[in-house]
């Protein structure tokens, strides 16, 4: 059996390194335990300064908008499932993650399983985002879980 990717979408843009990778850095070996893999998009991502975007970077191969929707959308429709985490402290900071927001729509129009993590009232009432959200849960632990309990027959 093929191994299950999960892809790992949540804020970005205009994050700093940490704010931006250690939550999928911690969730990609929990997973990894469990043969598992969680596919981040920041791999080729540009940091600009200190964080992360497109600003004047002009390459072409990872640098533009067009570039990194590509990367993005070839991952969420090769991935079994599409896990949205939307930290308060950064959507409070930055406003709602709209990159990650599109790649929970684009992984519902391409019926694959999504799972909405946040407790953000923006986000959690919002009507678009939560029909894109199969499952709307609180905490990457019961993510986790989740995750871990509808593939572990697979892997």
């Amino acid at each position: 059996m093929s191994k299950v990717n999960i892809y790992l979408a949540g804020p970005v843009y205009g994050c700093n390194k940490s704010e931006a990778n250690d939550w999928r850095l911690m969730f990609r070996r929990r997973l990894h335990d469990h043969m598992i893999s969680g596919v981040s998009p920041l791999r080729c991502e540009p940091l600009v300064g200190d964080r992360y975007g497109f600003g004047d970077v002009t390459d072409p191969r990872f640098g533009t908008p067009e570039a990194i929707a590509a990367k993005n959308f070839m991952d969420v429709q090769r991935c079994d499932l599409t896990l949205a985490y939307f930290p308060s402290d950064l959507t409070d900071a930055n406003g709602p993650s709209t990159g990650a927001i599109g790649e929970l729509a684009w992984a519902f129009a391409l019926h694959k399983p999504t799972i909405l993590v946040s407790t953000h009232p923006k986000l959690t009432q919002h009507a678009v985002i939560l029909a894109c959200s199969r499952w709307r849960l609180r905490t990457l632990d019961e993510a986790f879980e989740l995750i871990t309990g509808l593939f572990q027959v697979y892997t």
